[in-house]
């Protein structure tokens, strides 16, 4: 067996132990027993699998099949956006930003950081986010025009979420943004 023919059972093989952990979690096919999916989380998770690092924070969060432990959801949470996980990247930077007691820290730095890995994977929420970080200079220095095209980019990724419509809404037609819309609008009349 070649090594890519091995990495590849070896990821669908996480994959399968994901799925039965879900299986579990939900009830689907077999009795819901959280305990029991967070054994199967467990097992994918420490062989590297972002979606069951994401799931064993989510359990922890919550106290889904454990006890709440939001220490441990922020190690799992953090695996999970090292290992790529968009969710889990947008999650990181709200809890460093916001969620005081969550394991992991007030970082707005590092918040900043991880919207940005989300958003450049296209995660409107964290787009929406690191624009708020721009407008108020949270973790960076205060930009309006880059808080401004990061709510635009907000809207762009999600046309069909009303509540995320409503937010940029409000952010972009916010009369301390109204100069740097209209310098936009100048740039963009100028070029054409």
């Amino acid at each position: 067996m070649t090594e890519l023919e091995f990495n590849a059972l070896k990821n669908r093989t996480m994959t399968a132990l994901y799925q039965v952990g879900k299986c579990y979690g939900t009830g689907d096919g077999v009795g819901k027993d959280e305990e029991e999916a967070v054994k199967w989380y467990r097992m994918a998770a420490e062989h590297g699998l972002a979606d069951a690092m994401f799931e064993l924070s989510k359990c922890y969060t919550f106290g889904f099949g454990v006890r709440k432990n939001r220490v441990t959801a922020g190690k799992w949470l953090r695996k999970a956006a090292e290992h790529r996980h968009v969710t889990a990247m947008y999650l990181l930077g709200h809890w460093l930003l916001r969620e005081v007691g969550s394991g992991v820290g007030y970082n707005p730095r590092e918040a900043v950081k991880w919207f940005r890995r989300a958003a450049e994977n296209g995660d409107a929420r964290a787009m929406f986010e690191l624009g708020e970080c721009y407008e108020d200079g949270i973790g960076v220095k205060k930009e309006p025009d880059l808080a401004y095209r990061w709510f635009c980019r907000a809207a762009l990724a999600s046309p069909e979420d009303e509540d995320m419509y409503q937010r940029v809404q409000n952010k972009v037609f916010d009369p301390n943004l109204k100069t740097v819309r209209e310098e936009l609008l100048a740039e963009r009349t100028q070029s054409i």
